[in-house]
């Protein structure tokens, strides 16, 4: 937690009383620690405990206010309604509650619990059928993909003939596997983190339409997971057809060819924008060769490719980083800065 203090006093920021949430924009930063913050239009300097990089907004409460400061603590996700299930779900990396799906998969139950042992295999078919396969599936198999997940909702449940996802067929292998410890740890764990994943969606999704889905990944013959990101945005008002949404969509995944990969896309009333982010000069190139079958890909299913870039990043910032992050940056009531 950053503590900051700044110049002005009662009669600069009054109205600025203890406990209240306020947003600041990092103006500069300097050298030696000093920062100038921008608050409510307001600009003052404080000094930071913690680097903040610049343009970045954090939340921040107000802790005291006198004749000649302001202090103000830094959120984390402790701060917030949901903070102990985003704590968590940070915790669990990239692949999210599904990194248990990896241990569970690779193992196999006793002879005794032959009815677990189906259903996991039945699992592992149900999701490398649904997982997402680099140049083959289509924006149909990925909303399949995001339906299948039983993350989004339970809705189904109340259907006479429910469909079945991950969720369910995971549940089910919870109660089938209850005789073979160690195993059903490992099931029950999958479990917890998806209900985590869902309490902290259903809270991101009723404030900002924003919901965070492990991805799986089949390529290669190999099951692997990302993550998934997508924003539904806020309606704009149009001049024709009635308000329109602009769509946002983020994946954080590592390919054979490119490696670790961040893709960040917008679509706007068929137009789509975007950013690729990859870890090495290699793959940059790549993809910059690609753009031109790309842009006639999108035409042929009746969007416009308007922009797309290429960036190189770190490779250990792009390894490191989580979407668990982008699902409340940036909201009023659960903007998240560590």
């Amino acid at each position: 937690m950053a503590l900051l203090s700044g110049s002005g006093g009662r009669k600069v920021f009054g109205g600025f009383s203890p406990g209240r949430l306020v947003t600041a924009r990092v103006v500069k930063r300097q050298e030696d620690g000093g920062t100038t913050l921008s608050i409510g239009g307001r600009k003052i300097s404080a000094q930071v405990s913690q680097p903040v990089a610049e343009g970045r907004t954090v939340r921040m409460r107000v802790t005291h206010v006198d004749s000649s400061r302001i202090s103000l603590k830094q959120l984390t996700f402790a701060d917030h309604p949901v903070g102990r299930y985003l704590m968590a779900l940070r915790g669990l990396g990239r692949k999210g509650p599904f990194q248990y799906l990896t241990t569970l998969f690779g193992s196999v139950f006793s002879k005794g619990s032959s009815t677990a042992q189906q259903l996991k295999e039945k699992l592992q078919h149900f999701i490398t059928q649904l997982a997402v396969k680099p140049g083959e599936s289509t924006a149909q198999d990925l909303r399949e993909m995001v339906r299948g997940s039983g993350l989004m909702h339970e809705r189904q449940v109340l259907d006479e003939e429910p469909r079945e996802n991950i969720k369910s067929l995971s549940l089910k292998l919870g109660r089938a596997s209850e005789e073979d410890e160690p195993l059903s740890k490992t099931v029950k764990a999958l479990i917890d983190g998806i209900e985590k994943l869902q309490v902290v969606n259903r809270a991101t999704g009723e404030i900002s339409g924003r919901f965070l889905l492990p991805l799986p990944i089949f390529m290669d013959g190999r099951l692997t997971f990302g993550q998934l990101l997508i924003d539904r945005g806020e309606e704009r008002s149009a001049s024709e057809g009635g308000a329109q949404r602009m769509i946002r969509l983020a994946m954080h995944l590592k390919l054979s060819r490119m490696g670790e990969m961040r893709v960040d896309l917008s679509l706007y009333k068929g137009a789509v924008a975007g950013m690729l982010s990859v870890a090495s000069k290699e793959a940059c190139d790549l993809l910059l060769k690609e753009m031109a079958g790309l842009g006639a890909a999108l035409g042929e299913k009746g969007f416009l490719l308007r922009h797309m870039g290429v960036q190189e990043v770190e490779p250990a910032e792009l390894a490191s980083g989580s979407l668990v992050d982008d699902l409340v940056e940036g909201m009023d009531r659960l903007h998240v800065e560590i």
